[in-house]
């Protein structure tokens, strides 16, 4: 049984909420997580214009898995229930698509910063993403569900457990994180997907650190890179 722990949204402009999810993290000797990054939130905040902020990112040692270019999109009605105008990748057409994520790695290389994996804001794809990520050379795309690997086509199924950070939304989540809990408790492969702005509301810490205590116990924290070299010889992943 296993657990990816992941930040979402790393950016300079969830700075302090980064540090702080960091040190809860370390609080909790959660040694291995995954960092999603985001090059340019909202076009606004570019990580080379943050030096000190991506040092300290560097020196934590963690995995980096790049989270879109800026994580800005259209309000859609169709993704209402996922987000509201974060879903980078749920509108455009193959040449921009193309043009995000060439951006996004250009920021990347220019502060030598390398990711083999790619979750897209919201978890929101469009039909030419997966196409565009493997000419780039990416491993996998985490989505909601599951992990694809873009060699082979498999999906690994590993659920995301999260809040949502928006007024009515937000509740229900709070309320439903104990049945989800239940529900997946016998899947392989689970990730625990914390997101900066969760560490504006108390009563998410709160739930947090509970459940990655019981999560610690039970499985062993690994990285998308771990995962995936052990999902091919290892019989206990066979078939997942």
């Amino acid at each position: 049984m296993y657990a990816i722990v992941e930040i979402h949204d790393v950016s300079p402009f969830y700075k302090q909420e980064v540090y702080q999810a960091v040190e809860f993290l370390q609080r909790l000797k959660i040694d291995k997580f995954s960092l999603l990054v985001i090059p340019n939130y909202m076009e606004e905040y570019p990580l080379y214009k943050h030096k000190y902020f991506v040092g300290f990112l560097k020196a934590l040692g963690q995995e980096i898995v790049l989270h879109g270019y800026s994580h800005k999109a259209k309000v859609k009605l169709s993704h209402i229930l996922y987000t509201y105008g974060e879903g980078e990748f749920g509108e455009g057409d193959i040449e921009e698509t193309y043009q995000k994520i060439e951006k996004a790695l250009d920021i990347f290389e220019s502060l030598s910063l390398t990711a083999k994996f790619f979750v897209p804001p919201a978890w929101i794809s469009n039909p030419w993403l997966e196409d565009v990520l493997s000419a780039f050379g990416f491993r996998a795309v985490g989505y909601r569900n599951f992990i694809k690997d873009l060699q082979n086509e498999e999906k690994i199924l590993s659920p995301s457990i999260t809040f949502s950070n928006r007024p009515v939304l937000s509740f229900l989540s709070l309320m439903a994180m104990p049945t989800l809990l239940k529900l997946y408790r016998r899947t392989k492969v689970l990730r625990l997907s914390l997101h900066t702005r969760d560490f504006r509301d108390r009563r998410k810490i709160v739930l947090w650190r509970s459940i990655l205590r019981k999560v610690k116990k039970e499985r062993e924290v690994i990285s998308y890179e771990e995962l995936f070299s052990k999902s091919r010889p290892a019989p206990s992943l066979q078939g997942i």
